[in-house]
């Protein structure tokens, strides 16, 4: 059980509270009513997010991190009541999470302020959740349903947020040096790759293998999935030679693949990427790899390995026999003729008339390299000058 300790809140999130307040009670707002996520904007005006839409309720909700007493409020909360109900006409409930309680009133239980709140309430048709005040932080939804989230924001300790963070910063990092154009004459040359982009996407298979050449361009295909998907969907992007371990225990470190799952389980879709792929026939020690991909194939995230065309057969091997997950194939190839005189005239260059060298460019690496330096060579460069 986690005991929800503000002063600890406020030490670990003291550069903005309050935004780390929202983004904690959005976590427990989406656990409560089974939501894997809820749209809204930069900045929401009145309430939080869009509202939802719960056994005919409509219901919108509101984060307020204070170190003032909730009356001192009043004004403030019965603007955003008027103002969720001139945005949203058909808004019944909100709910209003925060770190303070009501203090009791003189004469009545409910002091002046909240009845004042819940009249302009009740006069615009909507009712007011009191119930996630700062005593619901204690409840055992919070504290013990979902430790794993309240650990992250009352204990100093590192929780598995902060090792989804971590390896979200590193495929970002992975991913940013990778091109996924051809820098020529103050141009970027994109070739287009929608139609396989499409099939990664669209796929329903749990396994996928993208094959190809060394330097034909899948890591910077790969790129263009994370970037289309990373604001969506979990998307994690590992080498294959992270997974030589002696147990999966070391790839976690103070975390675990249950605590893993665990923390993406309400969320439909989630990839991971394991580049290189053909480094895991090289791996001394396969089991811990294999207690990964199954696991988790198992909760229903979805896996893209890239592999040279060269290592499949092995690879198929691998994944047949010792991991007994049957892959599905994407295979991308070099460029055709047609698209490469179509991106010559495109982009004014000209093809070399050396026909081994013309077809050594089919290779997005090798068109790099060719007008890296385009403008140094003759026309009649020839393979073995070029090489």
């Amino acid at each position: 059980m986690i005991r929800p300790d503000w002063d600890i809140f406020k030490a670990k999130f003291s550069e903005n509270p309050q935004r780390n307040f929202e983004w904690f009670c959005y976590l427990l707002f989406c656990k409560e009513f089974n939501k894997p996520g809820v749209s809204g904007y930069q900045d929401h005006r009145y309430i939080e997010t869009d509202p939802i839409k719960k056994n005919g309720e409509i219901i919108g909700w509101q984060a307020k991190f204070s170190k003032l007493s909730l009356s001192e409020h009043k004004t403030e909360i019965i603007t955003l009541i008027e103002g969720a109900k001139k945005d949203y006409p058909n808004i019944s409930k909100i709910i209003f999470y925060t770190n303070r309680n009501w203090g009791q009133g003189k004469n009545q239980n409910d002091p002046k302020a909240k009845l004042e709140i819940d009249n302009k309430a009740k006069e615009l048709g909507i009712e007011i959740d009191w119930n996630h005040l700062k005593n619901f932080f204690k409840s055992t939804f919070v504290s013990v349903e979902n430790e794993s989230i309240a650990k992250h924001f009352f204990s100093f300790d590192k929780s598995i947020f902060d090792f989804i963070n971590d390896q979200k910063l590193h495929a970002q990092n992975i991913m940013s040096g990778v091109k996924n154009y051809i820098d020529f004459d103050g141009k970027h040359i994109e070739i287009n790759r929608d139609e396989i982009l499409e099939k990664l996407i669209e796929s329903s298979s749990q396994v996928l293998i993208l094959s190809g050449t060394g330097g034909v361009g899948k890591t910077a295909l790969i790129k263009k999935f994370y970037e289309k998907s990373k604001t969506e969907l979990p998307f994690y992007i590992f080498k294959a030679t992270e997974f030589e371990l002696v147990n999966i225990k070391e790839f976690f470190g103070d975390y675990n693949l249950q605590e893993f799952m665990k923390a993406h389980k309400e969320q439909k879709s989630k990839i991971i990427v394991i580049d290189s792929a053909e480094k895991l026939i090289d791996l001394t020690n396969p089991e811990p790899f294999k207690e990964f991909l199954t696991t988790l194939i198992k909760n229903d995230w979805k896996f893209v390995f890239t592999v040279r065309t060269n290592y499949i057969e092995n690879l198929n091997y691998q994944f047949l026999e010792i991991y007994n997950v049957p892959p599905t194939y994407i295979n991308l190839q070099i460029l055709r003729e047609d698209e490469l005189d179509s991106i010559s005239s495109t982009y004014s260059f000209n093809l070399p008339k050396d026909q081994n060298l013309l077809e050594l460019i089919k290779n997005p690496f090798y068109l790099n390299e060719y007008l890296k330096f385009y403008r140094n060579v003759s026309v009649g460069l020839d393979y073995t000058a070029f090489k």
